[in-house]
């Protein structure tokens, strides 16, 4: 009788474990983005330089830091909130999830006007292999990515959490390879000359937390796997786009040259 107990206890610990790492897998995940952050925007935090290494220039500096500022709090929310989850305090992190969606869509209107005018700006300087008019696009698929993210998470929420779980995750990711790219290490490691620099930190990122997942539930996280594909073929896609002439003239109608 006594080892039929100990075997019915033992069947019932270890999924209440795996859970219990599931659930803190989410808050790592979001610890490491935002030490990606931090990382790599120390610059701007401590001293106020963008990606060049130069100061920002005060004409924008007022939109550059709306943008920059709201992006941060929506990582550490989302730390925050991973965090919540791992603790399964679930009312308070219901509570956030409003503000949360205020700051999302803060990021999101103001991540495109960053873009324009940073094209104002530095005129056609190349990076990642492109000009600045060409990158405006990646930007802008950036912020698609992550509203398109954001509002599949808050339309999970209450009808499925492992998709609402990962789809901010990847929401998260979609905005973080400025950040990865500006990491010192990172930048030497995947270079700075193309496409690759750019984005080569949150598809790496992206697929280690796909592994992960997957290991910890036994089977693979459909939402996280298709949201990571739809991710990865959006920015390609977008870079090859962004070469085109097409772009080109949008670009140019979209900067007022």
């Amino acid at each position: 009788m006594s080892s039929l107990t100990e075997a019915s206890d033992g069947a019932f610990a270890a999924p209440q474990q795996r859970i219990q790492r599931d659930r803190w897998f989410y808050s790592v995940a979001a610890f490491i983005l935002l030490f990606f952050l931090i990382a790599g925007f120390q610059h701007f935090y401590l001293e106020g330089r963008g990606f060049d290494g130069n100061k920002v220039p005060s004409a924008v500096l007022g939109t550059v830091l709306v943008h920059g500022l709201s992006l941060t709090v929506w990582v550490i929310l989302f730390f925050v909130q991973s965090v919540l989850i791992g603790t399964n305090n679930k009312l308070l992190h219901m509570k956030l999830g409003w503000g949360a969606a205020i700051v999302g869509a803060v990021v999101a209107v103001s991540g495109p006007i960053v873009a324009v005018v940073s094209v104002r700006l530095r005129g056609s300087m190349p990076i990642f292999g492109m000009s600045y008019p060409q990158f405006m696009l990646p930007m802008f698929t950036e912020m698609l990515a992550f509203t398109g993210f954001v509002l599949l998470g808050l339309s999970f929420r209450k009808t499925n959490l492992e998709a609402h779980r990962a789809m901010m995750v990847l929401a998260t990711l979609a905005v973080i390879s400025g950040a990865t790219a500006r990491t010192d290490f990172v930048s030497k490691l995947l270079g700075e000359n193309t496409w690759w620099g750019l984005y080569g930190g949150p598809f790496i990122l992206g697929a280690a937390f796909l592994l992960v997942r997957s290991l910890l539930l036994r089977r693979l996280d459909r939402p996280l796997a298709l949201g990571y594909a739809a991710l990865v073929v959006l920015y390609v896609a977008g870079v090859y786009a962004a070469l085109t002439p097409t772009w080109g003239r949008i670009a140019a109608v979209l900067v007022g040259r």
